[in-house]
């Protein structure tokens, strides 16, 4: 692990280091981009349906979330290459091209599989958003703003979101965790060589060593993550970048 020799597959004869990198070109961009696009959704959607909680608008979102979180990522996938790459040819339905290669044609390949991905995560994200402006709406600096002239929603908006981040944080980082895994059924839906179909080909042909390894590098990613979100919280409320423990120098 130190040295980044993480042995040969038995399969293949190839470095297991350099094969995981070569995947994980695929599965980060994948990732990424449906984080993205999830959260471009959930934060308007989720800010909407909170300061509209008690209104049927508010009450639409809810629904629409209802249903994109009972919708499975392998099931819309299918049906986004029904429609866009049988019926009306836009977009390819996989054959992934390397970066290398052409950019462009990369991007187009991994279009229907990152709207795959990313439409059950923004409903979920979407109910997480909601939740956490509902919590911050009821307290008192909402009302203290709304006092000096600010509209409901103008006070959610700017005293609201900022102190309902952290918690927001928090989510998309574990959601973020859970689409490196999450993605192993995705990518082997539109037949993409990301980390997730070499773990699933591992199991399947018993290489253990490679199966440890993909273990390790995700766990090492979820560790990343983590320390990332920590160090993002003192950032977000200057009261945690600021703390020192009681009686000590600091």
């Amino acid at each position: 692990m130190v040295t980044g020799d993480l042995g040969t597959s038995y399969a293949s004869r190839s470095d297991i280091a350099h094969e995981i990198w070569v995947r994980l070109a695929v599965t980060l961009p994948l990732a990424l981009g449906a984080l993205l696009i999830a959260a471009l959704i959930a934060l308007p959607a989720g800010i909407f349906s909170a300061i509209n909680a008690r209104r049927a608008r508010g009450l639409v979102v809810d629904v629409t979330t209802q249903v994109g979180v009972a919708i499975p990522p392998f099931w819309l996938g299918l049906l986004l290459i029904l429609l866009f790459a049988v019926n009306w040819k836009v977009l390819p339905a996989g054959n992934f091209v390397a970066w290398t290669e052409n950019p462009l044609d990369a991007v187009r390949s991994l279009i229907l599989p990152i709207v795959a991905l990313a439409v059950p995560r923004a409903a979920t994200l979407t109910r997480y958003v909601r939740s956490c402006m509902l919590d911050v709406l009821s307290e008192d600096y909402i009302r203290t703003a709304m006092a000096t002239g600010r509209t409901f929603g103008g006070a959610a908006l700017v005293h609201g979101l900022k102190n309902a981040a952290i918690p927001l944080v928090t989510v998309i980082t574990l959601q973020f965790g859970g689409l490196l895994v999450g993605a192993v059924v995705v990518e082997n839906v539109f037949s993409l060589p990301g980390i997730g179909r070499l773990f699933v080909t591992s199991v399947q042909s018993r290489e253990v060593v490679v199966v440890q390894s993909l273990a390790l590098v995700i766990v090492l990613f979820v560790l990343l993550l983590n320390f990332c979100m920590d160090v993002a919280y003192g950032f977000l409320d200057p009261r945690i970048r600021d703390h020192r423990p009681a009686g000590g120098a600091g």
